[in-house]
């Protein structure tokens, strides 16, 4: 039996694998963003860019507390039934794809950075990513939040 020191918490349990997979994506395109700013050498292109990446930690540890509400609403391998983990599962998804397109916009700011550094393309593309940084907010509404839909009974039979 382990003793916790006052005010300590506990570690958390690890996430299921389906859960954790979600983690894991987001945080590879995190990764890659900061990959992608250490190599640019234009330093206000690259300072912006750290600016960016730092919302996009913020982002990144709102994806950890999420899936840890998923997965303890509903620990899944595959597949999940319980319709507010369907939810939290769709935020996470959006999360998932608006990181890889702040990705794709970074990666797009740094070929431009290197091939023109003065060039106006890489303050468009710093606008678009700041704009899109700034709707990714995890905790946004969602535009097509799926309806809840009572569960299906299985084996067909009725309540007596």
């Amino acid at each position: 039996m382990s003793l916790l020191r006052p005010g300590s918490e506990p570690s958390p349990a690890p996430l299921s694998r389906y859960w954790r997979t979600y983690v894991a994506e987001c945080t590879e395109q995190v990764q890659r963003f900061h990959r992608i700013t250490t190599v640019i050498s234009a330093m206000q292109v690259r300072t912006w860019l750290t600016e960016i990446g730092k919302r996009l930690d913020s982002e990144l540890e709102a994806v950890q507390r999420l899936a840890a509400v998923g997965d303890s609403i509903e620990p899944a391998r595959f597949r999940l039934t319980e319709p507010p983990a369907k939810r939290i599962a769709a935020r996470l998804n959006k999360a998932k794809t608006s990181l890889k397109q702040s990705v794709d916009q970074a990666a797009e700011i740094a070929e431009q950075a290197v091939l023109d550094p003065t060039h106006d393309d890489v303050r468009v593309h710093l606008k678009v990513l700041n704009e899109q940084v700034g709707r990714l907010a995890i905790a946004a509404p969602m535009e097509d939040e799926p309806a809840d839909r009572p569960r299906r009974r299985r084996w067909g039979r009725t309540a007596s």
